[in-house]
């Protein structure tokens, strides 16, 4: 599962360069389905929810902060406190350590820029966390394109979204979204 998942994830970063940008996000009024999140059965735990919050569509929300590729991990934490579990190795791109923090349904990764660590990624790892736009793993393709809009990917497994920070990318398996990850534009 573990292969599948790094192909998957360097497919994404292979194909990044030709993601799309979709229209803005849909206006919602808090009474839709975005708000789906734990196994996809219509309840929200509160973690990734559209809580109207976030400013962007590349942008996740957890508990109530809004998270972005490239902010800087040190300021996230203090908002949102210690993860389950943390993992740190020599960086092979940057100088410094790069960092993974595990939260219960996502994991962010930094990378390090003199005496900070910035996000460098954010990965939703299960359905009990949603986008800001309420697409969880396991929904379908015609969800995600609803939520963000077409995108006229060249890959059928993946659709990518940008604006000028970051990428959102929607990994496929046939129809079901399998993962979801949040990188640099």
């Amino acid at each position: 599962m573990k292969k599948i998942i790094v192909m998957l994830v360097m497919l994404a970063l292979v194909v990044s360069l030709i993601a799309c940008t979709g229209d803005d996000p849909l206006e919602t009024d808090g009474t839709d389905d975005a708000n789906v999140a734990n196994a996809g059965d219509g309840a929200s735990d509160g973690n990734g929810s559209d809580d109207g919050t976030a400013t962007s569509k590349t942008a996740f929300a957890y508990n109530g902060v809004e998270i972005e590729v490239n902010d800087d991990m040190s300021e996230v934490l203090a908002q949102i406190g210690e993860p389950k579990s943390y993992f740190e190795a020599a960086s092979c791109a940057f100088e410094g350590l790069d960092k993974t923090y595990t939260y219960s349904g996502f994991e962010i990764t930094t990378r390090p820029d003199g005496d900070k660590d910035y996000i460098n990624s954010i990965v939703i790892t299960d359905d009990s966390v949603t986008t800001t736009l309420g697409i969880y793993i396991g929904s379908t393709r015609d969800a995600v394109v609803s939520a963000y809009g077409e995108c006229d990917s060249l890959v059928d497994t993946l659709l990518s979204y940008s604006d000028d920070n970051a990428q959102i990318n929607f990994i496929f398996d046939g129809d079901t979204v399998i993962s979801i990850e949040y990188i640099p534009a």
